[in-house]
């Protein structure tokens, strides 16, 4: 299932692009940052749960520098 962007106006979705897309975070106070700066009032009732889930904007609306592109992978100790 492809990926929509959910900034106003942008038709971006990820099976036409390379472009990555991010999830709204899940700490509340980042997530309303997101929000904010995404403006559009139908998200500002949503939780940050519903919206990490459900919504995505893709790497178009971010700072090339605000974006790592390192993966970091969690580390398992086998006893």
């Amino acid at each position: 299932m492809p990926n929509f962007c959910a900034a106003p106006n942008c038709t971006r979705k990820s099976t036409q692009s390379d472009l990555a897309f991010f999830r709204f975070p899940r700490d509340p106070a980042r997530c309303q940052k997101w929000v904010e700066n995404c403006r559009r009032a139908d998200l500002e009732d949503k939780t940050p749960d519903q919206l990490n889930k459900h919504y995505r904007l893709c790497a178009k609306h971010f700072e090339t520098s605000m974006i790592c592109r390192t993966i970091h992978f969690a580390e398992t100790s086998e006893n």
